[in-house]
């Protein structure tokens, strides 16, 4: 249909059945201080358990996926939430289904210490740091991470470098 695709990203591939994935995803957002009113559409899988170790595991083979919208909303989502399908699947939906917050304009994997830059159609820019972007589930809706005016829409979002601070680089020209 009138489907596109706005962004690819390559992630870290981690294997785990599908109950061990729904489990995990309900301690992450346990842990995340959200409930656990996540919708699991493709699974009915049983939400079990894991033990310490496997959640350590799964976490430490995490991507944080971070999605925009064109009217300024934004969540993180786990790259955990997302399943892998094979050749011909029709893939998995990324947000609500009443795309409240707009069409889906960027989608790219981000560590919590990282900023973005979204511009808008007018003109404006901001910078915003992505640990203060709401963690979700990969169905859920967004929250507002910018505050677009009447008409105007979000049209780009980047991710910006980590810079060092000026005190790091001198000291590190010192040592040279």
């Amino acid at each position: 249909g009138e489907d596109k695709i706005v962004s690819m990203s390559i992630i870290r591939h981690f294997d785990a059945e599908a109950d061990e994935r729904v489990a995990y995803l309900k301690m992450r957002r346990a842990m995340a201080g959200l409930a656990d009113d996540a919708e699991v559409e493709d699974e009915e899988a049983p939400a079990g358990a894991i033990s310490q170790e496997r959640y350590a595991e799964m976490s430490a083979s995490e991507n944080l996926i971070l999605t925009i919208t064109s009217k300024g909303s934004g969540k993180l989502s786990s790259s955990h939430d997302y399943p892998v399908r094979g050749r011909g699947g029709m893939g998995v939906t990324a947000m609500d289904k009443a795309m409240r917050g707009g069409e889906i304009v960027s989608s790219f994997p981000v560590d919590t210490g990282d900023q973005i830059m979204l511009v808008t159609s007018a003109g404006q820019s901001i910078r915003v740091p992505v640990e203060g972007i709401s963690f979700r589930s990969r169905s859920a809706g967004g929250v507002k991470v910018f505050d677009t005016a009447k008409g105007e829409e979000v049209v780009s979002v980047a991710w910006i470098a980590e810079q060092e601070d000026a005190d790091d680089a001198t000291e590190g020209d010192a040592d040279a």
